[in-house]
């Protein structure tokens, strides 16, 4: 009986008209953070190219497995909240058609995410492969690989926003 009464509880939590605005801000608040690290994450890997001595390049690309490492595990969590809490609230308050047609989109845009993690994973087998010394070809190869996967991610951010920010500003100005 009290299973019943909290999941009904829950849908109606869902339901309340703030309920939306706040999972809104959230998306957006956790967009711009991980965009941040992103930037951080290329930035430190294009200085890579600028290096004179390699050996500080290990350390620099150790230092940038660990970022970036961080960042996909903060995106799988934000994803997996997306798809289990966002999406669906924001599906029930659009048309029929319009869903259909943002689930389409939404579904490309996973395939996006799903190649930054390939090339993530490239970038992490190499740096974990990588035998001393390094050399500059290495270097640049490792940075390159790091610099796509945050291109590719920094794209999938946009174009996610440009299908989502929309949709979800109307519907909040329509709750309001």
């Amino acid at each position: 009986m009290n299973d019943r009464l909290s999941i009904r509880t829950n849908r109606e939590y869902m339901m309340d008209p703030g309920y939306f605005p706040m999972l809104v801000e959230r998306l957006k608040e956790e967009h711009v953070q991980m965009r941040e690290q992103l930037s951080e994450i290329r930035t430190m890997a294009a200085s890579l190219y600028s290096l004179e001595d390699c050996s500080i390049g290990m350390c620099k690309l150790i230092e940038l497995q660990d970022l970036i490492l961080s960042l996909i595990e903060e995106l799988e969590q934000h994803s997996e909240w997306e798809e289990k809490e966002l999406f669906p609230l924001l599906q029930s308050y659009l048309q029929p058609t319009t869903a259909l047609s943002v689930s389409r989109s939404m579904t490309v845009l996973e395939q996006d995410h799903d190649l930054a993690k390939r090339v993530v994973q490239a970038f992490v087998d190499g740096v974990n492969a990588m035998k001393v010394p390094i050399d500059e070809e290495f270097l640049h190869l490792m940075a390159s690989e790091l610099m796509t996967a945050c291109l590719i991610l920094l794209k999938h951010f946009t174009l996610e926003e440009e299908l989502v920010y929309p949709l979800t500003d109307r519907i909040v100005e329509q709750l309001a």
